[in-house]
């Protein structure tokens, strides 16, 4: 391996696409948003997260989808973790920031990993459920460690981004390359999918202390939407390794009910309304933290603790910003339960091919509140698949190659 030696060096790799476009698209197509259209012969990554089959990956051959991309992009993180404070120039400072920015990307390839090949996290369980291999070698031929428990695994995310905040900088020269605000919301969304609440609370808080902004969607169109590198709704620009995405994925029916008539997300983001309304790109795609996702996460840990006014109030900011102006009004909430419903139904949709469908179904399921998701075919309206609650779909398999390689790493079914 030719290691770095500049700064400069480990600015390129903070800059390259394995580290900025780190959310796999496969992740977008587990997800009840979605409605798809794929033959019965279709054995893509793709088709395979569509309908909850075992193995995303099946071939032996080539690097699996998810876990390879994302271990590539832990890959080149470690080299700026494990070199960067060698750097032959540059302050220790600059330094420190580098290396909070390869931690708060290597902690964000973990979650996504853990939300597709472990468990949803079950605080009774997680020391005996299995994580995923932490990797901090940068020597491919050293052994893949087995892997860790689920709570280790945790346990290391949350370490990576805690150690992140205290580097990063404020601000940075663009919004790919992450700041202290990022490894909040980061945070922020880590423990949410814990269920945490107390502490994604003080950091969905923490990371709105960053001058958040919300775009008022009567005065946009589809075409001035600005992209997710220029769009000041974006606290943290990530891509994914499929430039297409979302563009041209189905609004499941299921979805499009979430949606009021009035919403102008549907006329700026749906593209083809008859007969098949489709999600549209329109260059505007991004994965990574938004404010709007602060104010949702912050939302619902205030509707969880009982404070249902201050829910409401982040439910109607959001709202004021993406209803028809002349059609809008404040909604409000007669009980914990129906504040909790109504925050989950706005962030169904201004979350809506955004990346973290499946983390929230995850995590819902494990608060029984997720019902069947069924997957139907568009022409003849059969039932091809169903993902029921608590469902080994929920959970997919070490890819192939990977146990073809590491025969004694545990398995998941």
């Amino acid at each position: 391996m030719l290691l770095p030696e500049k700064l400069a060096d480990y600015e390129a790799l903070l800059n390259s696409p394995a580290l900025i476009a780190t959310f796999p698209s496969p992740v977008l197509y587990c997800n009840d948003d979605l409605q798809g259209e794929f033959s019965a012969s279709d054995r893509s990554a793709k088709s395979n997260a569509y309908y909850w089959r075992p193995q995303l990956d099946i071939s032996t051959e080539v690097s699996p989808s998810v876990w390879g991309q994302l271990y590539h992009s832990i890959y080149d993180a470690n080299v700026i973790i494990n070199y960067v404070e060698g750097a032959t120039d540059g302050t220790d400072k600059k330094k420190k920031e580098a290396l909070g920015e390869a931690m708060t990307i290597k902690a964000d390839c973990y979650f996504t990993l853990l939300t597709m090949y472990a468990k949803a996290y079950d605080p009774d369980n997680a020391s005996s459920d299995p994580g995923i291999p932490l990797v901090n070698t940068t020597n491919v031929t050293d052994k893949t460690p087995e892997r860790s428990s689920l709570q280790e695994s945790f346990n290391e995310v949350l370490s990576l981004l805690n150690q992140a905040a205290d580097y990063l900088p404020e601000t940075n020269i663009n919004r790919f390359r992450a700041t202290k605000y990022a490894a909040f919301g980061m945070l922020a969304r880590v423990h949410l999918y814990l269920g945490n609440n107390d502490s994604a609370l003080i950091y969905s808080t923490k990371a709105l202390e960053k001058a958040p902004a919300l775009l008022d969607y009567n005065t946009q169109t589809r075409e001035s939407i600005p992209t997710t590198e220029l769009n000041p709704e974006t606290l943290w620009a990530r891509l994914s390794e499929d430039y297409g995405v979302p563009g041209f994925l189905i609004y499941s029916n299921d979805l499009l009910g979430y949606f009021d008539d009035d919403d102008l997300r549907i006329p700026i983001f749906r593209r083809d309304p008859e007969p098949i309304t489709r999600a549209y790109s329109n260059g505007n795609a991004g994965f990574g933290i938004s404010f709007p996702e602060m104010y949702l996460t912050q939302a619902e840990m205030y509707a969880r603790k009982g404070m249902i006014d201050e829910a409401m109030d982040n439910i109607n900011l959001i709202r004021k910003n993406r209803i028809v102006s002349s059609s809008y009004a404040d909604v409000t909430a007669s009980s914990e339960e129906d504040a909790i419903a109504l925050v989950l139904a706005e962030r169904r949709r201004e979350l809506a091919f955004q990346g973290l469908r499946w983390m929230d179904m995850k995590r819902l399921d494990r608060e029984n509140r997720m019902p069947a998701v069924v997957r139907k075919n568009l022409q003849t309206m059969e039932v091809e698949a169903t993902l029921e609650p608590h469902g080994e779909g929920y959970v997919f398999e070490i890819p192939a190659r990977v146990l073809q390689f590491n025969p004694q790493m545990q398995k998941n079914r």
